[in-house]
């Protein structure tokens, strides 16, 4: 199977180190290394993504002279660069590359925290690993993941379950008809009523936005349990439109609650700037975003990342991902 580069995000430093980091993973040009001239190269020859194109189009309408021009990519070029060197400084140990300058290079062998970097950034750019359901099913990874970094924000006693339509916990455990899952949910969220009515209308399939619920029941009788929702979003540039899917205010139409119950979107981008702010907050606002750094961190505080490496969906991950390498 081959990588797709595809369309380029030359105005978003994020999303194009991302590119970066995956050409050399998978092998792209040969060696070990990148050098910002390579990105030029690429830069200059690579289709540009529709909600960029306007703005490029703008750009060389100003920028007349082929040196105007040549300029604006360098500094396109430069912002990416300072993207990689912050990600090397603050993954530090988790970073599966070394930067020297303007060249960037590949560690090898990856510890197991890279492997789970790699993992992360992999399904960051799903596009480009097209084929035999592999988007789909690294997506559903990500859930597993983002459930082994819930439990971090967990006490060790309480639960972290996937509520996600096709899991292995709704089947064992809520039940893969949604109505009868939500009761489920309900009575662990120690709710005061549940809505009969509502739940019924909510259908059999689906997850009502839903993706992760973490629940620590006191079982002393009294309503309200601690809780934590959560959504997953393996998306590149989708996920915002997410995050307000598993809000505490959704479950206002199927129990009567309490109080609005924490809620995190998790997304396996690095959603910032290269001064570590979020590239936005417009996307933050009624959520805790949890993106590539805080996910790390929270299987870090485990000392979790044994665990991931060894699951079977990590190993099929790896397997998989191996396909795409360039001899």
């Amino acid at each position: 199977m081959s990588f797709e580069i595809g369309e380029l995000h030359p105005n978003t430093p994020h999303l194009f180190a991302d590119l970066a980091e995956l050409l050399l993973l998978v092998n792209n040009n040969g060696r070990n290394w990148l050098h910002a001239n390579d990105l030029e190269s690429l830069l200059k020859r690579g289709a540009i993504n529709s909600d960029e194109l306007d703005e490029e189009e703008d750009a060389d309408h100003v920028d007349t002279s082929s040196a105007d021009r040549n300029s604006r990519h360098e500094q396109q070029i430069e912002d990416v660069m300072i993207q990689l060197s912050y990600r090397a400084k603050t993954f530090e140990k988790s970073y599966p590359f070394t930067m020297h300058g303007d060249k960037i290079q590949l560690n090898a062998p990856l510890t197991e925290r890279q492997r789970v970097y790699r993992f992360l950034l992999a399904c960051s750019r799903l596009r480009s690993f097209g084929g035999n359901g592999i988007p789909q099913r690294w997506a559903k990874s990500f859930t597993e993941l983002s459930r082994n970094a819930l439990q971090g924000l967990m006490p060790s006693y309480g639960q972290t379950r996937i509520f996600d339509a096709n899991s292995v916990d709704r089947k064992n455990y809520y039940g893969t008809d949604l109505r009868k899952a939500l009761r489920v949910m309900g009575s662990d969220l120690g709710v005061i009523q549940t809505n009969d009515i509502e739940c019924d209308k909510a259908g059999a399939s689906g997850d009502a936005g839903f993706d992760l619920i973490a629940t620590y029941n006191f079982e002393d009788g009294a309503v309200t349990n601690y809780a934590v929702l959560g959504q997953c979003g393996a998306q590149e540039t989708g996920w915002p439109k997410k995050t307000l899917e598993a809000h505490s205010i959704h479950l206002k139409s199927f129990f009567q609650v309490q109080l609005d119950y924490p809620s995190l979107m998790f997304s396996p981008v690095c959603y910032r700037n290269a001064t570590g702010e979020w590239v936005s907050n417009k996307f933050t606002n009624g959520i805790l975003l949890t993106d590539r750094g805080r996910i790390i961190q929270l299987i870090e505080v485990q000392e979790g990342f044994s665990e991931v490496v060894n699951t079977p969906w990590f190993t099929s991950f790896e397997k998989e991902f191996n396909s795409y390498l360039v001899d």
